[in-house]
């Protein structure tokens, strides 16, 4: 399949904090997802249908020990996803200066600005762990959310039974160009890529002139062909980043969860 890296602006806000509801009069209880969907329970034990969502606003720790407000203000199916699980949010976040209010997500490849939960978060070093008492919001700009409408849904199995969570994990890893699997990304926004698999959720799906450039696990690249864009990291910088990950036999016969091919040389 083809398709574009990058991150967004808002990738993540982690730690749910202090959400509040402008709707009903009984307060809300707790804010979870379920899969890719706010799941808001109300104090009297109901479950808002996401329809009711527009006008929810919920604040978020960041990390620093900040709250920011974002407001749901539409809900919609994701029509790429064959099974209709995939939710998509239009959020907008609260300037906490002057309290206008923007959309918090930079525009995806078809320049749509969504986004959506995830329960868990992801770590400085780009590992993700899907604890189910934190949340994080992912725009589809950014390779969190990417990775999810991509089919590698981290809660699902793959047709073999096997779990999708160490491939959504991979993926997230290959659209940022995480070869070392540190965390630190070697793209940039919109760069075309083709990424396939084995286990049958993406076909092998190149633009002329693709070569390969990577087999890749959950921690980074298994090995490396040629690096996506020389000009931000060469193949030759890679080897002293990361000595392991060049080596002479790198293709999709490697044994590894995703592969993908570029344009990077």
């Amino acid at each position: 399949m083809r398709g574009s890296a990058g991150r967004a602006r808002v990738a993540a806000l982690v730690g749910l904090a202090a959400p509040t509801f402008a709707g009903p009069s009984a307060a809300v209880q707790s804010v979870t997802a379920a899969g890719t969907a706010f799941q808001v329970t109300l104090s009297d034990g109901t479950v808002l249908a996401q329809e009711s969502l527009p006008g929810t606003v919920l604040a978020f720790g960041d990390g620093s020990g900040q709250h920011r407000r974002l407001c749901i203000d539409a809900v919609e199916c994701d029509t790429r996803d064959p099974d209709g699980e995939v939710m998509l949010y239009t959020l907008s976040e609260q300037d906490p200066e002057n309290g206008e209010w923007c959309n918090a997500c930079q525009p995806d490849p078809v320049g749509r600005r969504l986004g959506f939960p995830l329960a868990g978060f992801f770590t400085s070093d780009g590992r993700y762990t899907a604890a189910s008492g934190r949340l994080l919001i992912t725009c589809t700009g950014g390779a969190e959310g990417k990775c999810v409408r991509f089919g590698y849904k981290p809660r699902r199995q793959a047709a073999d039974g096997s779990s999708l969570m160490p491939y959504y994990q991979t993926c997230v890893r290959m659209a940022r160009a995480d070869y070392c699997g540190d965390g630190v990304g070697h793209t940039r926004n919109g760069t075309p890529i083709d990424i396939f698999d084995h286990v049958g959720i993406q076909r092998d799906e190149p633009a002329a002139g693709m070569t390969f450039e990577a087999a890749w696990g959950e921690d980074g690249a298994v090995c490396v062909s040629h690096t996506r864009l020389p000009d931000v990291l060469s193949t030759a910088a890679l080897a002293e980043l990361c000595v392991d990950r060049i080596v002479r036999s790198c293709d999709e016969t490697t044994r590894a969860l995703l592969f993908n091919r570029s344009f990077g040389r």
